[in-house]
């Protein structure tokens, strides 16, 4: 089990049924990840929807019924125990709850997680730098779509560090696709 999960787990068993954009912002994580990751949890049998129209969660040493405005989330029999036997394992860092709570926060967190990822490039490159393009991308080169003309052509996604790295190579042409 990945550590997110874990978190994930210990958050609802300490906050009680809670909602994606609640839990990403008490664990200081991107909402999307936090997403496949409820995904996920549900899908093992450790989460379940919450159906009912009035939530009970916990804020700090308060106890909060409220109307269900959003989908919350919460553990099963499973999750429970599983939460019983990570939290001797696992320690926790949630923000508080409200008084803390800053949206431009998440969408920095979700818009450095989308910075990040890979992107579509197209390389060109003379047969002689081969080993040198090889050396640099090592096992995202398997992924890649290759073809051999005049020259080698590479196609798919690589992370823009790598990217930088090949650029330095002599006689190679970048391009990134849509």
């Amino acid at each position: 089990m990945e550590r997110l999960e874990k978190k994930v787990i210990l958050a609802i068993s300490v906050m009680g049924p809670t909602f994606i954009s609640k839990l990403a912002n008490r664990l200081l994580e991107n909402q999307n990840i936090i997403k496949e990751v409820i995904k996920n949890l549900t899908e093992k049998g450790i989460l379940i929807r919450v159906e009912n129209t009035m939530v009970r969660y916990k804020t700090g040493k308060n106890v909060v019924i409220k109307h269900r405005n959003h989908t919350y989330f919460d553990l099963t029999k499973k999750g429970k125990q599983l939460a019983k036997s990570i939290s001797n394992e696992e320690t926790l860092f949630l923000r508080e709850a409200f008084k803390t709570y800053n949206k431009s926060l998440q969408n920095v967190l979700d818009n450095i997680i989308i910075q990040n990822n890979d992107s579509y490039y197209i390389i060109d490159f003379p047969y002689c730098e081969e080993n040198k393009v090889k050396t640099i991308l090592a096992d995202e080169i398997l992924s890649l779509e290759k073809q051999y003309g005049i020259s080698i052509t590479m196609r798919g996604k690589i992370s823009k560090e790598k990217v930088d790295l090949i650029k330095e190579i002599s006689n190679i042409v970048i391009v990134k696709g849509e």
